[in-house]
């Protein structure tokens, strides 16, 4: 297979046998012009015009292309940059929340503490309180006793 070669812009194939057989003949005979053999790929000179043409028609559409795919990379930059910042303020806010809710469990924790130790001394109270009205209230219906049958007499 023929190497490509890049000249300019342009890419080229060379047959590097029949140019290494052309530059050992002249180099033997001392005649650098080009053979008959060569003359023959030349192209005519309103096809090279043409074709020229269409080099450069392709080159500045090579350099558009350029352009917009620049111009494209630079917005694909930005949109990353703006979704890098975004995801550092949603982490950061998940590291809040996270943080909120260990506090909130953490005073859980210590809202259940107190429940357990508070709910059975409110029983005892409750309890206690009964007996004291009961009391009271014995020793009310004590007096009212004693006070109508004083009264009675």
């Amino acid at each position: 297979m023929e190497p490509l070669y890049q000249a300019g812009s342009i890419l080229m194939k060379v047959n590097t046998l029949q140019g290494q057989k052309m530059v050992e003949s002249g180099l033997q005979s001392g005649d650098f012009s080009l053979s008959q053999s060569w003359s023959s790929c030349l192209l005519p000179p309103a096809d090279l015009d043409s074709l020229q043409q269409k080099v450069v028609l392709v080159q500045r559409e090579l350099e558009d292309f350029k352009k917009e795919v620049l111009k494209a990379i630079g917005y694909l930059e930005d949109a990353f940059c703006e979704m890098n910042s975004i995801l550092t303020q949603q982490e950061e806010q998940a590291a809040r929340v996270k943080q909120r809710l260990r506090e909130e469990e953490d005073r859980g924790v210590v809202r259940n503490k107190v429940l357990t130790f508070l709910l059975p001394r409110e029983k005892q109270l409750r309890e206690h309180c009964q007996r004291l009205e009961y009391m009271l209230l014995g020793r009310g219906r004590d007096v009212q006793t004693i006070t109508r049958n004083s009264q009675a007499d």
